[in-house]
């Protein structure tokens, strides 16, 4: 059974849900940064709190280094076949016949992307070395606020050791992403099966484009593999739907590297 995580505007008239109880219990972190922003200093609970959510999420073993596999890519309609090696610190090697370049440019950016957010990150190097505190505890349904204070204006939303929205700005683009369902992958983690990203102007909050996305997940070689990508996307009056699937994956490992 999928975990689902309603969006907020699916949620508006329900009883809103806080985890503020929680952020509450948790134990301090004495390695949570004192500033990184100037004179601000972080809320070592906030920190805590956030980098408890990396336990929820589902990451490649670390014996994982890569993969061969046939990829098929419908461009709004333009079937294109091909295949895909990805190497770990390498990067992906793409062939595809019949497709346009910035199709296949759109297709090997959104690879890297779903890989780049299945490798476990370094908390404390990464969103770890900002000054976390709490936003105004404004009793969303989405979670609990939990802001960055970095120079993309970054925050998440939280509920039950999960996060449920990130919101950036970078550049003139402000955008919001609200997961609204996951799937389980074992031992308490899960993997986003449906989420959407909104992007608004920064200077006068208008809704630029939007996207919605589909995720489909299944266990090959004992590792979770994403085996399809569907994306929706609204822009200057069209809907443009882009489906990637991937067959027969072959997943390579160093299990030397596990030991390490």
């Amino acid at each position: 059974m999928r975990r689902v995580i309603l969006s907020i505007a699916c949620i508006a008239c329900l009883a809103p849900l806080s985890i503020s109880g929680l952020a509450q219990t948790s134990t301090p972190n004495s390695n949570a940064p004192n500033s990184d922003a100037g004179t601000r200093k972080a809320d070592p609970v906030a920190w805590n709190l956030l980098k408890s959510t990396r336990e929820t999420r589902y990451y490649f073993l670390s014996s994982f280094v890569g993969f061969t596999t046939g990829v098929v890519l419908n461009d709004n309609g333009k079937i294109a076949k091909g295949t895909l090696k990805y190497d770990v610190g390498k990067g992906s090697e793409l062939n595809i016949e019949r497709v346009e370049e910035a199709a296949k440019d759109w297709l090997n950016e959104t690879v890297m992307n779903i890989l780049g957010h299945r490798r476990s990150p370094d908390f404390d190097k990464g969103d770890g070395r900002h000054p976390i505190t709490f936003g105004e505890d404004d009793s969303s349904p989405a979670g609990r606020r939990v802001v960055l204070n970095d120079s993309m204006k970054s925050s998440y939303r939280i509920r039950d050791n999960h996060v449920t929205e990130v919101d950036r700005t970078v550049g003139t683009d402000h955008f919001t992403i609200s997961i609204m369902e996951e799937t389980p992958a074992g031992g308490g983690r899960f993997l986003p099966r449906h989420f959407t990203v909104t992007y608004f102007d920064a200077k006068t909050g208008a809704i630029k484009r939007s996207e919605a996305f589909t995720d489909e997940y299944r266990q090959v070689s004992g590792i979770w593999f994403p085996m399809s990508r569907r994306v929706v996307r609204a822009e200057n009056g069209k809907v443009i739907i882009r489906i990637i699937e991937f067959h027969n994956p072959r997943i390579r490992f160093d299990h030397a590297r596990s030991s390490q």
